[in-house]
């Protein structure tokens, strides 16, 4: 019974150990919005698919740094994403902006379009003036 309870209560209790990964606050909470906006947007180049506020991997670390300082120094929001993706490339952008990248498969699937109609409009023609016999060709 006494192992019940203490089990309960370890249980109970286990969420108030955890801790933010990031738990710096800005003062101004009009920034401090903005900024947990920010690296909600920004992916970690280490890990997979997750975004820097919610890893603790170092590469998150400096980036949420290096994101509070710019707000605290008054860069935009654009000029925050802008620097990131000078610096680390469109990958850094959960949410890549609407470039070529996007175009690519609409583009690929037109060209595929075209090739497979030429294709059925030359073989239409080569079977019309085509006037051999289907048993012509084996028995040569």
């Amino acid at each position: 019974m006494k192992r019940t309870v203490l089990l309960a209560l370890l249980c109970a209790l286990a969420p108030l150990v955890a801790h933010a990964i990031d738990p710096a606050a800005l003062d101004d909470p009009l920034q401090q919005q903005r900024y947990e906006g920010l690296i909600h947007e920004l992916r970690c180049l280490q890990c997979t698919g997750e975004n820097i506020a919610d890893t603790p991997a170092q590469f998150a670390v400096d980036i949420r740094r290096q994101v509070r300082e710019m707000i605290q120094g008054g860069s935009s929001n654009a000029e925050i994403r802008q620097y990131m993706v000078d610096r680390y490339g469109e990958i850094i952008l959960l949410r890549p902006r609407p470039v070529w990248l996007w175009l690519i498969p609409g583009l690929m699937l037109i060209v595929g379009a075209v090739v497979a109609v030429r294709i059925v409009r030359q073989r239409r023609q080569l079977l019309a003036t085509d006037t051999s016999e289907p048993g012509d060709e084996e028995s040569a």
